[in-house]
């Protein structure tokens, strides 16, 4: 397994993993797969120049036997809290320990641009990256909202304290 930083001529690898992502887990995206699947190659191809170009912003891609597996993304906002989000680990990856790589790796990225606090969201119904999530010490901090509108989920808050 192998970790790596999305590079700014990867927009295709972007598009491929996060329209795969919102494809294969509706549920656990507040962006729909019909909303992204509408933007051309360009969109895709812009999107990861501007994340490669941007301070404290970076999406990581993990590798399993050369395959593209999975990713998360990592920002920081303009009050120094760490953001994580896109967080999507293959079907025929999980249960290996690739969510737990993924996501220490992004808060190791978000801890040394010295942020005070991680913040996330998960859906409610997603068992298993919330065990992941507690495991690592995030905590539910009451904020939470409809996964998107007309969705009876909760999209469910959680916050890290560093």
């Amino acid at each position: 397994m192998r970790i790596r930083t999305l590079e700014a001529d990867e927009g295709m690898l972007l598009k491929r993993l996060r329209l795969g992502s919102l494809k294969e887990s509706p549920d656990s995206f507040s962006p729909t797969f019909e909303e992204n699947a509408v933007h051309d190659d360009e969109y895709w191809r812009r999107a990861a120049r501007r994340i490669a170009d941007t301070p404290g912003f970076e999406i990581f891609v993990v590798e399993i036997d050369g395959h593209e597996a999975g990713l998360v993304s990592g920002q920081v906002d303009e009050q120094g809290t760490g953001h994580i989000g896109a967080m999507w680990v293959d079907p025929v990856a999980r249960g290996k320990g690739v969510g737990r790589a993924l996501l220490e790796r992004v808060m190791t990225f978000l801890k040394d641009q010295d942020c005070a606090a991680i913040e996330l969201s998960v859906t409610e119904t997603n068992h298993g990256a919330i065990a992941l999530y507690e495991s690592l010490g995030f905590r539910f901090n009451g904020n939470d909202e409809p996964l998107r509108h007309g969705s009876p989920l909760l999209n469910r808050h959680m916050s890290l304290e560093i």
